[in-house]
């Protein structure tokens, strides 16, 4: 039979030790572990400029379907197309916040497909002259064995303005 903390819930570290329970099992005890070391700060790499085509938002309660309708991103690593279908489901919330969920297919310029999903939120600060906080978090899948890498990074996107369109920085946290 194996003892735990579930097996014996109010029963201290040398309390266990006399009941014979062993070492192997103290770090059952811990209440919690040690906290990691935070990192002094993230650090991140441009990845790519993302700027993407859509088409009048469709509103449905507190929510808005936004078509996107193509695009193109350009970086370091790769560049291309974005293809249709995609979208941007938005949920409105009483508290002034936007919600994005994105869903597009990224074509590289060597016809490699890539899916991108990304939510974000999007707010005014309420501080006078504030500037519209807009951030995106996507998520690359690919069966390219080119562009595999993308599988396995976490990525920040930052929106700025080009008339018409959405677009953003996109930065892999290193």
């Amino acid at each position: 039979m194996i003892r735990t903390m579930q097996t014996f819930p109010n029963v201290s570290r040398r309390r266990f030790a006399r009941l014979g329970l062993g070492a192997t099992a103290l770090p059952l005890l811990s209440a919690q572990a040690p906290p990691a070391r935070a990192p002094e700060g993230l650090r991140s790499e441009f990845l790519m400029d993302m700027v993407l085509d859509t088409a009048p938002a469709v509103a449905a309660g507190t929510h808005n379907i936004t078509p996107v309708t193509g695009g193109t991103f350009e970086g370091p690593k790769l560049k291309g197309k974005v293809l249709v279908p995609g979208g941007d489901w938005t949920t409105r919330r009483p508290d002034g916040v936007t919600i994005l969920d994105v869903r597009t297919i990224f074509e590289t310029d060597d016809a490699q497909r890539i899916y991108v999903n990304y939510r974000g939120v999007v707010y005014r600060p309420q501080q006078a002259g504030s500037a519209l906080y807009w951030r995106t978090t996507p998520v690359f899948e690919t069966a390219s064995a080119k562009y595999d890498w993308l599988n396995r990074i976490v990525a920040v996107g930052v929106r700025y303005d080009v008339p018409g369109k959405v677009a953003y920085y996109v930065y892999e946290i290193l």
